[in-house]
């Protein structure tokens, strides 16, 4: 599945990031955040960021997110990594 997202040109260019940079970091921003809500699994935000487990907890270390491991989380990250 592909999303589309319109951004403001101005908006783009105010980010501290090359063209290329921009769709990773993005990916990886909307996986914490995701995350960090509640609505993702670890397992799942690492393959939105397209990161493996250890550099999706790299990057959520340096913003501050905790892992928040309750059994349903373990249970769907083991089935995840089933998969």
């Amino acid at each position: 599945m592909s999303i589309t997202l319109e951004i403001d040109e101005d908006a783009l260019r105010a980010l501290p990031l090359k063209p290329g940079e921009r769709e990773e970091h993005m990916k990886t921003e909307l996986a914490c955040r995701y995350y960090a809500k509640g609505w993702l699994s670890f397992g799942q935000a690492a393959r939105l960021a397209g990161l493996d487990h250890y550099a999706i907890a790299a990057e959520m270390t340096a913003r501050g997110i905790p892992r928040n491991l309750t059994l349903a989380d373990a249970e769907a990250e083991i089935a995840d990594a089933r998969r």
